[in-house]
């Protein structure tokens, strides 16, 4: 029996963080690949970053499973082809 007001389903978290100085909502529970797709990049030219500090912490599996929280901080650098003149 479900306790009343409940969908039986968990309710789906999300957060606000900041990719690239641009403002992305995101589930709190999600894959470096998944917070690139939200913020409107594609996973297989951009690596995901986390900023804490005068700390970097990179993903560079776009399906690695990362946990967000509320107001974090990332950065994004190409991991395409580098053009050459």
């Amino acid at each position: 029996m479900e306790a009343a007001g409940t969908s039986g389903q968990a309710r789906l978290v999300t957060v606000t963080v900041t990719v690239d100085g641009e403002q992305v909502t995101s589930p709190r529970e999600t894959t470096a690949g998944g917070l690139l797709r939200a913020a409107g990049l594609d996973p297989s030219t951009r690596e995901l970053v986390r900023i804490e500090g005068r700390t970097q912490h990179p993903y560079p599996d776009p399906g690695q499973r990362i946990e967000l929280h509320e107001g974090e901080t990332f950065i994004t650098v190409s991991t395409g082809p580098t053009p050459v003149s």
